[in-house]
């Protein structure tokens, strides 16, 4: 059985891996593109060699993005083989999407590099899957750079839920500096008590204990929901506030 590498490496990185493992194993993954201009090559080319193409100067924002396209319409392929598309096309925009990663490591250092790159993977991939669903409408010389820019989007709007979470919190300990009295008890008990007396839905607390407290990441929980990333983390953001706001009114006092 082979060893999963991927479960230890950063998302980006195992985006990657799993690109190489298209190319290396047995029947690699491949593209016919030659159709599209005469200039490109005419046999089947391999993930990596697509990654090149796209990215050489000589190819031109049309057949660039024909390609785009192709790749798109790849991703709703049944069966096996359409499982292995979302991947190869998360990996080809890879040199964007870690530029997204990299400038939020350095504008906001404290923020956790593997949840940060899970959100630029889950804004990109949710743009894609909404753009396939109107590929007619959509202009595709501009669909790898709209594609980063939902990315870049969606990670930004994570930085600035953490970093209200964060201000909420600072101002929470100074609230709670000032009382008399604070809440009694473990954090779980202190969110039973908020379900208990009708502050937060049981779900809310759930959310706040399994992000919080057990370390779930964003992404994780918004796979389990079956929504955005985007929208569990304002899901979180929103329980969170109604949290504070009950504390500092005395709400959940022992």
């Amino acid at each position: 059985m082979r060893e999963n590498t991927t479960a230890r490496m950063e998302p980006l990185q195992a985006v990657e891996e799993e690109l190489r493992r298209l190319v290396e194993r047995s029947h690699p993954l491949t593209l016919v593109v030659g159709d599209l201009d005469p200039a490109l090559p005419q046999h089947p080319l391999d993930m990596a060699s697509l990654r090149a193409l796209l990215l050489h100067p000589s190819v031109g924002y049309q057949v660039r993005g024909a390609i785009w396209v192709r790749l798109l319409r790849r991703t709703a392929m049944p069966g096996w083989r359409g499982e292995d598309w979302p991947t190869a096309m998360c990996a080809m925009a890879l040199p964007g999407l870690w530029r997204i990663a990299g400038r939020l490591r350095r504008e906001a250092p404290e923020l956790p590099q593997a949840e940060v790159q899970q959100v630029v993977l889950a804004g990109f991939w949710n743009a894609a899957v909404e753009m396939r669903e109107r590929l007619d409408s959509v202009d595709a010389c501009r669909i790898p750079a709209s594609l980063c820019w939902s990315a870049d989007r969606a990670v930004r709007a994570y930085r600035s839920s953490e970093q209200q979470y964060a201000a909420a919190r600072a101002n929470f300990s100074e609230q709670t500096e000032q009382r008399d009295e604070v809440p009694t008890g473990s954090p779980d008990e202190v969110l039973e008590r908020a379900v208990e007396r009708g502050v937060l839905a049981r779900e809310q607390a759930e959310l706040i204990a399994l992000s919080r407290m057990e370390g779930l990441t964003v992404r994780e929980l918004a796979e389990r929901a079956g929504i955005t990333a985007e929208a569990m983390g304002m899901r979180r953001h929103r329980a969170e506030q109604r949290l504070v706001k009950a504390v500092r009114a005395g709400l959940l006092d022992g």
